[in-house]
């Protein structure tokens, strides 16, 4: 089956049977890394991209579901100002999660930015629930979250002035 969408920004077409999943699409079609196949599942969080703007597990997104979608990954959400509150506030907190891990961290805790500036800890006790790398501490988690939440409002300030 033939299925149209846009990753990253450009528009692609892509063969696969029905049953694929994005998470081996994005690596085998498209030599795209970042989306990691962890538990298959849907619990790990290590395969995390954006659909359509919010945050999904790529082990569960069957090809038929992609036609017409916008999906971003890590390797397309690096090139946003977005990208660098993260990276800011991860920095701030002393925190270093391991490649396997990171860009799922970091796509949480934009896909949590998105909707709450100010996130409550229940909030981001929720939003990041879902990742089970614990190559560096909760606190430090969010705590980066905290940093990037602040540059990002400081940044939005800015450019509404």
């Amino acid at each position: 089956m033939t299925v149209r969408f846009n990753l990253n920004e450009k528009a692609v077409t892509v063969n696969a049977a029905s049953e694929s999943l994005l998470v081996d699409l994005l690596r085998r079609e498209f030599g795209l890394s970042g989306a990691r196949p962890g538990c298959m599942r849907g619990q790990c969080g290590n395969c995390a991209v954006l659909l359509d703007g919010s945050l999904t597990r790529a082990c569960l997104l069957p090809a038929f579901r992609l036609e017409g979608c916008e999906i971003v990954t890590i390797e397309g959400f690096v090139r946003s100002k977005e990208f660098t509150d993260i990276e800011y506030g991860f920095e701030r907190a002393g925190m270093d999660p391991c490649r396997f891990c990171i860009s799922s961290k970091i796509l949480i805790a934009h896909s949590l930015l998105l909707t709450e500036l100010e996130p409550s800890d229940l909030e981001i006790e929720r939003a990041t629930s879902g990742v089970w790398c614990r190559c560096t501490s909760y606190s430090s988690f969010v705590n980066g979250i905290r940093h990037a939440a602040k540059a990002r409002k400081r940044r939005y300030n800015e450019r509404n002035f």
